[in-house]
């Protein structure tokens, strides 16, 4: 392309300077009076050049963008073809049924622990122990706390009547329930106790609890290997020991029924 450009601007120099050297002739004027003529002949030659040269390179910029601007348009379409096949519209009645498993699936169902724990609570109310005997259930476990006044007689580990009831209900759920685990503890308050039987608080508390397993086994035949018992005398309060009723909320057995791993 660039050879045959310059031949055409060499064969234009060529006929433009044969132009002049005739017009020289017939002019009959010397060459030194006519200098100017060759130098004219040489700045519209450049000039001539110059323009050539724009037109091609002003062409070429405009094949560029042209093609540029196809293959912009090809990779648009190419994206959106793209798109359209990535993107699928499911049927409403898919994506209800797919929405319906998913909150059927997060919905809390009721477990072994709250059935019990309901069992256990409606027994107390029964009862008429509100007061004095609580049930709740606490991640795996379920735990029932019985105040001494319904349970024990002041400084002793003899099991109350009024108490009877309530162990009895709770050692049938246990015989029922043989996925769990049987802790009892015994707790205190912060006023010290000496006596030949319970020299403190740690004899009182693992007595009383030892009362309830002991009543558990002989009564109801329970498996010894499901219980276990703990005295923590006064080093779990519930409340600060500052009154007296304070204290007395914190003088209690708790039965916990811990289910057992699988």
């Amino acid at each position: 392309m660039k050879s045959k450009d310059n031949n055409k601007t060499d064969n234009t120099r060529n006929l433009m300077n044969v132009y002049y050297l005739r017009l020289l002739e017939r002019s009959g004027s010397s060459s030194e009076d006519n200098l100017w003529l060759f130098t004219m002949t040489d700045v519209m030659s450049l000039l001539l050049v110059c323009f050539v040269m724009f037109f091609i390179i002003t062409n070429k910029n405009k094949v560029v963008t042209q093609e540029s601007k196809a293959h912009k348009a090809v990779l648009i379409e190419t994206k959106r073809e793209a798109l359209q096949r990535d993107i699928r519209v499911e049927s409403p009645s898919l994506i209800t049924d797919d929405l319906t498993a998913a909150l059927k699936k997060d919905m809390p169902i009721p477990t072994k622990e709250v059935a019990i724990t309901g069992e256990i609570a409606s027994l107390i109310r029964e009862l008429n122990l509100q007061d004095d005997v609580s049930v709740v259930a606490m991640n795996k476990d379920i735990v029932v706390t019985m105040r001494e006044n319904v349970s024990f007689t002041p400084a002793t580990a003899k099991v109350l009547d009024t108490s009877i009831p309530v162990l009895d209900n709770i050692a049938e759920i246990i015989k029922r329930h043989p996925g769990f685990m049987v802790e009892i503890d015994g707790h205190t308050d912060n006023i010290p106790i000496k006596t030949a039987l319970y020299p403190s608080n740690w004899e009182l508390s693992a007595a009383r609890a030892t009362s309830v397993l002991r009543y558990f086994i002989a009564k109801h035949g329970i498996d010894p290997v499901r219980l276990y018992v703990k005295g923590n005398a006064d080093s779990r309060p519930l409340l600060p020991n500052n009154t007296p009723e304070q204290r007395a909320q914190n003088r209690r057995v708790e039965i916990r029924l811990k289910e057992i791993s699988s």
